[in-house]
C-alpha cells in the first residue's frame, strides 16, 4: 500500500512538473500587462489620470501618486493606449503590444480654461487670460458634437451675446445688446476677412461659407475693437476659425437630421502632400421646413403695377418656407520655410430658398442667392498681409428678373451683385523684453451694383472707399503690469471728416492666472452704404391711400432739408407740400385747404354718383338727381376754403390721429460715424485649475447714433372732420338747396338731405392724406412717403455687467453659467419717425447649464436653461405696439386664428389695422446626450440634441414666426 502511495505521489509530481510550465504559459498569455509612468513636460507625477488599453475590449488603469500605472489581464495582442486627465491634452499612443513598458509624456491644458486666442490682437496668438478684453471661445470639440443649422447656434450660451431667430436658419447676433432686424453692428469674421453682405453689410450666417466640420474654434471678443479693427467694430467682434490641413489631416462625415424635416450632410477632407503643401477641402448641404407666419403688412396678391417682374404681377403672395442651401471652401496651405505661411482659400455659399428680414423693407423671400469669397493669407513671423474679395448675388440679373430674391411687401427684385474687395497689412516688433509695438493699414473698397433696384437712382455714385491706419503700443514696466496704449485714424469718401479711436489700457496680473483691467475705448461704425443710397419702394399705395413709403438713403455730406418757403398760404409753419391735388404736384403750402378742389375734383365720378343716389333714395327723379348732383360737386370743386374753413393735421402715415407740431419736424443732418466710448472694469482669472470666471462692468456713452430707416416725411391730413362736414354741408347747400326747393321739396327736408349727404361724403374724404410736407429736393414725388437714416444729437448713456462663470467640479462634469445686464433699453426723449428709440434687447439675460463627460466610455449630456426679460422693438418697419393698416387682402383680426398681435396689444378697433407685439419674456431648456466610440485611430460621434425642450412657442423679433422645440441628432464619422 505504501508503495503505492508513492508510485501515485512520483506521478502527480512528475505531472505537475511537466504541466506547472505549459500552464504557466499559457496563464501568461492570458494575463499580460501594459505598465509605465505618466509624466508632465515639467517631469513632474501626473496622478489619478484615467489610462485605457483599447483592443478588442477596452481596459482601465489609473496612475498613483508617483504617476505610475499598471494595466493587467490583458490578451496577448496590440492595443491603442490613450491618457485622460483633467488639465492636459489628451495622449494617444498606437500600436503597444501587451507586456511592454510604456511611459508617456503629457502637455498641459488647464480644462479649456485658458484657450489661446487670437481675436483680441488681431492676428498674435495670446491667452485668453492675456487679453485686454472680455473674450470667450467655442471649442471645435463643442462644435463638433452639437448638431446646428449655422455657426451663430454654438456662441448661444456665451455671455454677453444677444441672438434673435427668425427661423430655423435666419438669426441676427449682436453683443452688448442694439439689435435690428438687419443687423451688422458685431464684426463678423471667419478667418479674418469679412463675412457680410458686401454693400448691405448686414450678417447673414447662414452664408457663410465654412462648413461645421471645419470649424476649429469660434472667438467672440466683447466690447469696443475699433482701434485695431476699425469701423463696425465697436460692439465686438465674432471670428470663426477653420482648421489648418496640416494640424487636423483625415476625412470627416456628418449627418444630421431633426424635426421640420431638417437634413443636413457634411464632409470635410484634408491632406498633406509634403512638409511643405497641404490642402484642404469641405462640403455641405442643408434642406428643411420653416416655422410658418402670415405678415399683415405684405398683401395677399402682388399688384399689376410697372415695378415688379411680368410672371408676378396679379399672382398670390405666398411665402416659401423651404430652406436649402449648399456651401463649399478649399484651401491650399504652404509653408516654404520656418515661421512663413501662405493660405489660399476660395468659397462659396448658395442659398436655393430662405426667408430673411430687413428693417427697411420687410421680409424678403431669397432664392438663388449665391456669395463667393477669394482670400490669400500671409503670416511671416510677426507679419501679416491679406487681400480678399467678396462677391455677393442674389439670383436676379436685371430689374425685371423673376428667378431671384425679391420683396414680400412689393414684390419687388432685388438685384445686388456687390462686392467689396480689402487689403489689410499688420507687423509689430519689440524693444527689449518690455516693449512691443504692432501697426497696420486698412483699405476697403465697396461696389454695391444693384441694377436700380435697391439703391434706384443712386446707382452711378454709390461706390464707398475706407482707409484705416493704427498703432498700438504694448508696456511691461514689470511682470505683473502692462500698460496698452493704441490709436487708429480712419477716413470715408461718403463722411465729411475723418474719425479718430484711442484705446487705452491698464492691466494688472498678480498671480499668472488672474487678470484685473481697467480700460478705455472710443470706437465708431461708419453706416452702411444702403443708409447713403438706398432707394426702394417699402410699401405701395399704403392701406390704400395712393401714397407709396419709400426708403430713401441720406444723402452723404448733405442730408436733407425741408422746403420751408411757403409761410404765406401754409397752415402748418411755413412748411410745404407737394400734393397730387394741387394741379402739377409742385411745392405748395402745407394746407388741407389748398387740397381741397382738387380732391373734389379728382373724385367727381365717384362723388357725383354718391350723391344722385342718395337724391334718387329721397325721391328725387333719376334725371334731376343726376344733373343736381353734377352741379353740385362741380360747384363744390370750384372752391377755394381757407385755412380757417377746413383745420390741417400733420401726421406720419403710420400714426395718422397724433399730431405733430411743427418743431418736432426738423431737417435731417447728413450721416456720419457714430461713436461710443467704453469705460470698462474686469476681473478674469483660474482658481484651483477648477473654477473660472470672467465679470466685466462697462458704461458706454454711445453718440451720433444713426436709427434703422424711418418715416421722415409726414402726411398733410383734414384736421377737423366735424368743420369738413360743415363745410361741404354749406357749400352743397348753396347749390343743392335752390335747385330741391324749386322741385318742391321742403326747406326742413332740404336741410336734412344736404347735411346726411355731407356726412356720408365726409365719412369717405376725412380719413384720406392728402399731400406730403417733403424734402426741398427736386426728385421728390407729390406721393412718395420718405423713410431715411437719421442720426440723433443726443447721448445714449447705458451701463452693462457681464458674468461667466465656470466650475469643473470633476474631470467629468462641469458646471457653467452665464448672466448679462443693461440697465435702459427705452429712450423716451430720443423720437425716431415718431416712436422712441430701443436698443432692441432685453436689459437682463442669462443661462445656467451642466455638463458631463465619461471619457472613458464616450458617454456624456448636457441640460440648459435660458432666460430673457420682454422687451419692445423700434427697427424700421419691424415696431411693436404700433398700429398698421393690413396689406391688400389680407384678413382682418377678428378672422385669423393666431394671429400675431391680435388681441395682446393696443390698436384701433377693427380689422383695418394690426401691430406686432413685443418680444416676450421666456425661459427656454435644452438638453444633448453624446456617445463617442474610438475605432482605433477612427471615431465615431452620435448626438441628440433638444432645444426648446417644453415646446414653448416663442418669438424672438417682431416680423419672425414663434419657434418651438427642435430635436436634431448626428452621426459624426472621422477617419
Amino acid at each position: 500500500m505504501f508503495l503505492k502511495r508513492i508510485r501515485r505521489f512520483l506521478s502527480a509530481t512528475v505531472l505537475a512538473v511537466v504541466a506547472v510550465p505549459l500552464l504557466g504559459s499559457k496563464l501568461a498569455a492570458q494575463t499580460g500587462t501594459i505598465s509605465g509612468r505618466v509624466t508632465a513636460e515639467s517631469g513632474g507625477p501626473v496622478p489619478d489620470a484615467s489610462v485605457q488599453a483599447i483592443g478588442d475590449k477596452e481596459y482601465v488603469g489609473r496612475t498613483g501618486a508617483d504617476g505610475s500605472y499598471r494595466i493587467v489581464n490583458l490578451p496577448d495582442g496590440v492595443y491603442t493606449v490613450i491618457v485622460r486627465r483633467l488639465g492636459f491634452e489628451t495622449k494617444k499612443s498606437i500600436g503597444v503590444r501587451s507586456g511592454s513598458t510604456l511611459n508617456i509624456v503629457v502637455k498641459p491644458r488647464p480644462i479649456e480654461l485658458n484657450e489661446t486666442v487670437v481675436t483680441a490682437s488681431r492676428s498674435r496668438p495670446e491667452k485668453a487670460l492675456d487679453a485686454p478684453a472680455s473674450i470667450f471661445v467655442v471649442t471645435s470639440e463643442r462644435i463638433a458634437e452639437r448638431p446646428a443649422v449655422t455657426v451663430i447656434d454654438h456662441v448661444r450660451n456665451t455671455p454677453g451675446i444677444d441672438i434673435s431667430r427668425g427661423g430655423i436658419a435666419q438669426s441676427n447676433v449682436v453683443a452688448r445688446g442694439f439689435n435690428n432686424a438687419f443687423s451688422g453692428s458685431i464684426l463678423m469674421l471667419q478667418d479674418y476677412r469679412f463675412a457680410a453682405v458686401p454693400s448691405l453689410r448686414v450678417n447673414v450666417p447662414f452664408l457663410m461659407t465654412g462648413t461645421n466640420e471645419d470649424v476649429d474654434r469660434i472667438e467672440v471678443l466683447l466690447g469696443p475693437a475699433s482701434a485695431l479693427y476699425g469701423p463696425n467694430s465697436s460692439s465686438g467682434v465674432l471670428h470663426v476659425i477653420t482648421k489648418s490641413p496640416f494640424n487636423s489631416q483625415g476625412t470627416t462625415i456628418s449627418v444630421d437630421g431633426g424635426e421640420r424635416s431638417i437634413i443636413r450632410t457634411g464632409v470635410r477632407h484634408a491632406g498633406v502632400i509634403n512638409e511643405k503643401l497641404a490642402f484642404k477641402v469641405s462640403g455641405e448641404y442643408m434642406r428643411g421646413k420653416d416655422w410658418q407666419y402670415t405678415d399683415f403688412a405684405e398683401p395677399k396678391t402682388f399688384p399689376n403695377t410697372a415695378n415688379i417682374p411680368a410672371a408676378r404681377r396679379g399672382q398670390p403672395n405666398n411665402r416659401d418656407f423651404n430652406v436649402e442651401r449648399y456651401t463649399g471652401e478649399a484651401r491650399l496651405d504652404f509653408r516654404p520655410m520656418k515661421g512663413m505661411e501662405a493660405i489660399t482659400t476660395y468659397g462659396t455659399t448658395k442659398v436655393l430658398s430662405g426667408i430673411e428680414l430687413t428693417g427697411a423693407n420687410g421680409s424678403s423671400q431669397i432664392k438663388n442667392w449665391s456669395y463667393n469669397s477669394i482670400q490669400q493669407r500671409f503670416t511671416w513671423k510677426r507679419l501679416f498681409a491679406q487681400a480678399f474679395l467678396n462677391i455677393n448675388n442674389a439670383g436676379n440679373d436685371t430689374s425685371s428678373s423673376a428667378s431671384g430674391t425679391y420683396l414680400l411687401r412689393s414684390g419687388q427684385p432685388i438685384v445686388d451683385k456687390s462686392r467689396v474687395f480689402a487689403v489689410q497689412l499688420q507687423h509689430g516688433f519689440d524693444l527689449g523684453t518690455k516693449q512691443s509695438f504692432t501697426y497696420g493699414v486698412d483699405y476697403i473698397k465697396t461696389d454695391p451694383r444693384t441694377g436700380g433696384t435697391i439703391n434706384g437712382s443712386n446707382e452711378l455714385v454709390d461706390n464707398t472707399t475706407e482707409s484705416g491706419v493704427y498703432l498700438q503700443s504694448s508696456t511691461k514696466p514689470t511682470k505683473q503690469f502692462e500698460i496698452l496704449l493704441a490709436a487708429r485714424a480712419d477716413r470715408n469718401n461718403v463722411i465729411k471728416g475723418s474719425t479718430f479711436s484711442p484705446r487705452a489700457a491698464l492691466i494688472f496680473k498678480p498671480t499668472e492666472n488672474q487678470n484685473i483691467r481697467a480700460t478705455y475705448n472710443r470706437a465708431f461704425s461708419t453706416p452702411a452704404n444702403f443708409s447713403f443710397f438706398l432707394d426702394l419702394i417699402q410699401a405701395p399705395n399704403v392701406g390704400g391711400s395712393g401714397f407709396n413709403v419709400v426708403a430713401r438713403g441720406n444723402p452723404p455730406k448733405t442730408g436733407y432739408q425741408f422746403n420751408q418757403s411757403c409761410s404765406n398760404n401754409s397752415a402748418f409753419g411755413s412748411f410745404c407740400m407737394k400734393s397730387r391735388f394741387t394741379g402739377a404736384g409742385g411745392y405748395v403750402g402745407a394746407s388741407a385747404a389748398s387740397a381741397f378742389p382738387g380732391l373734389i375734383q379728382g373724385n367727381a365720378a365717384a362723388l357725383t354718383a354718391a350723391v344722385a343716389g342718395a337724391l334718387q333714395q329721397n325721391g328725387v327723379p333719376a334725371a334731376f338727381a343726376s344733373q343736381f348732383a353734377s352741379a353740385a360737386i362741380q360747384y363744390l370743386g370750384s372752391r377755394a376754403p381757407t385755412n380757417s374753413d377746413i383745420a390741417t393735421r400733420v401726421s406720419y402715415i403710420s400714426s395718422a390721429t397724433t399730431p405733430l407740431q411743427t418743431a418736432q419736424v426738423k431737417d435731417i443732418a447728413p450721416l456720419g460715424a457714430s461713436y461710443s466710448q467704453t469705460f470698462e472694469v474686469g476681473y478674469k482669472g483660474i482658481v484651483a485649475n477648477k473654477f473660472r470666471f470672467d465679470v466685466s462692468v462697462w458704461g458706454q456713452d454711445r453718440g451720433a447714433v444713426t436709427a434703422t430707416a424711418a418715416l421722415a416725411t409726414p402726411n398733410v391730413w383734414f384736421g377737423n372732420p366735424a368743420q369738413l362736414g360743415g363745410y361741404i354741408g354749406g357749400r352743397l347747400g348753396e347749390s343743392l338747396g335752390p335747385a330741391l326747393a324749386q322741385l318742391g321739396v321742403p326747406a326742413a327736408s332740404i336741410q336734412a338731405l344736404v347735411g346726411g349727404i355731407a356726412n356720408a361724403l365726409t365719412t369717405n374724404l376725412a380719413p384720406a392724406p392728402l399731400g406730403v410736407v417733403t424734402f426741398n429736393s427736386p426728385n421728390t414725388s407729390p406721393t412718395d412717403v420718405y423713410a431715411t437714416y437719421q442720426s440723433f444729437d443726443k447721448k445714449i448713456w447705458v451701463k452693462g455687467l457681464d458674468v461667466a462663470l465656470d466650475f469643473v467640479a470633476t474631470d467629468r462634469l462641469t458646471l457653467e453659467s452665464a448672466f448679462s445686464y443693461q440697465n435702459q433699453n427705452v429712450w423716451n426723449d430720443i423720437v425716431v419717425g415718431g416712436i422712441p428709440f430701443m436698443s432692441n434687447s432685453a436689459k437682463k439675460r442669462g443661462s445656467i447649464g451642466g455638463r458631463f463627460r465619461n471619457e472613458s466610455n464616450g458617454i456624456g449630456f448636457e441640460l440648459r436653461t435660458h432666460y430673457n426679460d420682454a422687451y419692445p422693438v423700434n427697427s424700421g418697419v419691424y415696431a411693436t405696439n404700433v398700429a398698421f393698416p393690413i396689406a391688400a387682402g389680407q384678413s382682418g383680426a377678428t378672422t385669423v386664428a393666431g394671429a400675431q398681435g391680435f388681441g395682446k396689444c393696443p390698436v384701433p378697433s377693427g380689422a383695418g389695422t394690426f401691430c406686432y407685439e413685443d418680444v416676450p419674456q421666456a425661459v427656454t431648456f435644452d438638453a444633448q446626450f453624446t456617445k463617442r466610440f474610438e475605432l482605433n485611430a477612427q471615431r465615431l460621434n452620435w448626438t441628440l440634441g433638444v432645444t426648446n425642450l417644453t415646446d414653448k412657442r416663442l418669438r424672438t423679433f417682431p416680423g419672425a414666426p414663434e419657434i418651438g422645440r427642435m430635436i436634431m441628432t448626428r452621426l459624426q464619422y472621422a477617419f
